[in-house]
């Protein structure tokens, strides 16, 4: 019987040395399972990087190929998207208008993503077309440039000087200076606001998916609400243009139908910017 018990007892440490080093070595295989999988993951996020940047090389390859630069509308757009790639990776190689050094931006971000470590590219990929990153790069200044010229609170503003001049009931008003004055007003609300519009809808609608469908919405709206402001004020000048029919308070209605509509796209801007504390 004793001889039996050292057996059984010697049996019994050896299933329980045997399954200690099973379960060793199974811990041992997870944790090399799970490094395999991190590298893994480390060299496609990486990759999703690289392509987003060989997209940026072959959009810069055909924005110059007829010119040998870019066009400015061209290059807002590439500007845009160089610089939320950019801040994916917090690098500090940001376009701030075109220095004629667009080569050397692009090489130098290539080596910057190149040496991420496998944390900064799981990290980069997570951040790269943030709220806050698409907006900072893509909209914010466009939005402010157009809410500037839309501000018919301002004396500046193209219809309030116009305005300054006018008295519908005076012998010597100048209908060829208002007129002149007028067409040039024109001329500046559909150039280069209108052009501005035109992209922020084009990079709000590429980032859709970087905003809750309330911010898109906001945004959205402020474009809209904006646009009106614009149309408006074109509208007025419009009026002025013509020597008759100039109905002051048809004038005074459409300015405050103008200045309601721009304080609504003002409003919804900063509601924007104030919850992510943006500083334009």
């Amino acid at each position: 019987m004793k001889n039996l018990r050292k057996i059984g007892l010697g049996l019994v440490a050896s299933l329980l040395s045997i399954s200690l080093v099973a379960c060793g070595s199974t811990k041992e295989e997870q944790k090399q399972g799970s490094a395999k999988q991190e590298q893994k993951q480390m060299g496609k996020e990486q990759k999703k990087l690289e392509q987003k940047l060989s997209k940026l090389e072959s959009e810069y390859e055909e924005y110059t190929k007829e010119k040998g630069y870019m066009e400015s509308d061209d290059y807002l757009v590439f500007e845009a998207d160089f610089n939320i790639l950019a801040k994916s990776i917090e690098s500090k190689n940001i376009l701030q208008g075109d220095d004629g050094e667009l080569d050397k931006h692009v090489k130098d971000l290539k080596t910057e993503i190149d040496h991420l470590s496998n944390d900064q590219a799981i990290k980069a990929q997570k951040r790269y077309g943030s709220a806050v990153d698409v907006y900072k790069a893509a909209i914010g200044t466009h939005m402010h440039i157009v809410l500037t010229k839309a501000d018919i609170t301002q004396h500046f503003n193209a219809v309030n000087t116009i305005e300054l001049d006018k008295d519908f009931n005076a012998d010597s008003y100048d209908y060829e200076k208002i007129d002149a004055d007028a067409t040039e007003a024109i001329k500046s609300i559909q150039g280069m606001p209108m052009k501005r519009i035109k992209l922020i809808k084009e990079e709000l609608e590429k980032y859709k998916a970087s905003f809750s469908t309330e911010e898109y919405n906001q945004l959205n709206s402020a474009v809209t609400s904006v646009t009106s402001s614009l149309n408006k004020q074109v509208e007025m000048l419009e009026v002025l243009q013509k020597e008759i029919g100039k109905d002051k308070s048809t004038l005074e209605e459409n300015t405050k139908a103008a200045e309601t509509q721009f304080l609504d796209a003002k409003e919804k801007v900063s509601a924007f910017e104030s919850k992510y504390d943006i500083q334009m």
